[in-house]
Formats: structure tokens, C-alpha cells, sequence
């Protein structure tokens, strides 16, 4: 009995060590032409990945004449959903990078791939939007309306990496 409780104990963490599940990650906005020269760096926002929605992001004050446009973030052990509030609608400006990016907290390469996922998308992103640099995911939401009915679902193939 004792080695069954002890395995029931260890499944949890074992099952979420190839997903996102329980794993620490930060979350930004970031707006640049010159990536050296960002016209707008957001509030790093913390969270472990759960059931729950990690994030409902609000303005954050102006920099340069932008701020964070409101916004609900959900991620999942292979995905994440951004959507907006009801009071939300506009266009966002077209930059070289306007978007998201959420940092795991891992020094490994995380994903081997990561992409838009259009049937449970409202919009589509332009060529090249969702991209990864080691355990970084980087979102463009550059010259895309947004609204209230509106959708960005981005699927993750989440690499086996220690936990963070």
C-alpha cells in the first residue's frame, strides 16, 4: 500500500515534466522596430501554469505613447489562449514586434515547435507572428483587430525538460 500512495504521489509531477503544467513562467507585452530599442517593455507578470487563467493583463501606464492593451490569457500544458474583455476593441498597431512574450523559467530549449492554431482561432496571424528563442515564446499581434468575440490560440510542442 505504502508503494502505491508513493507512486499516486509522484504521477502528478511526472505527467506534467513534458507539458507547461506547474511550470513557472513570466509574462510581458513588448513593442519594438529595433529589438535593441523597445519603444514599449511591459510589467513582467509571474504565474504557475494551472487550471486557471494565469493572467488578465490592464493598462500599465503610458511609455512613449503606448500601453497594454486589456487582455485574458489562459495556458494549458500544450497551449495558450489569449482573448479579450468585452470593453476591448481596436487595432493594434503594426511595429516589426507588438505582442506577447512569456518566458518558462527553464535554461533548456523548451518547444520544438510552436503555431497558431486556426480552428480555435477568430483571426488569423501574418507569417511568421509565433516564434520561439530557446524557452521564450514570442506572439505578434501587429495590425490584428481585436474585440470581444476574439481569439488567438497558439499550440505548443512542449519538449522533455526539467522542471523550472
Amino acid at each position: 500500500m505504502r508503494a502505491l500512495v508513493c507512486l499516486l504521489a509522484i504521477m502528478p509531477f511526472a505527467a506534467s515534466a513534458d507539458g507547461l503544467m506547474d511550470r513557472a513562467v513570466g509574462f510581458g507585452t513588448l513593442v519594438y522596430e529595433d529589438r535593441d530599442a523597445p519603444i514599449f517593455t511591459g510589467i513582467r507578470h509571474g504565474a504557475i501554469v494551472s487550471d486557471e487563467v494565469e493572467y488578465g493583463l490592464a493598462p500599465e501606464g503610458e511609455q512613449n505613447g503606448w500601453d497594454v492593451v486589456s487582455a485574458i490569457v489562459d495556458i494549458g500544458d500544450d497551449t495558450v489562449r489569449i482573448s479579450y474583455p468585452d470593453w476591448t476593441a481596436g487595432r493594434f498597431p503594426d511595429t516589426t514586434f507588438n505582442g506577447y512574450v512569456l518566458d518558462f523559467m527553464t535554461d533548456c530549449v523548451l518547444f520544438a515547435d510552436a503555431a497558431q492554431d486556426t480552428a480555435n482561432s477568430t483571426t488569423v496571424l501574418g507569417d511568421g507572428a509565433i516564434f520561439v528563442e530557446g524557452a521564450a515564446l514570442y506572439i505578434d499581434v501587429g495590425g490584428v483587430d481585436y474585440g470581444a468575440d476574439t481569439v488567438i490560440s497558439v499550440t505548443l510542442d512542449v519538449q522533455d525538460c526539467p522542471m523550472s
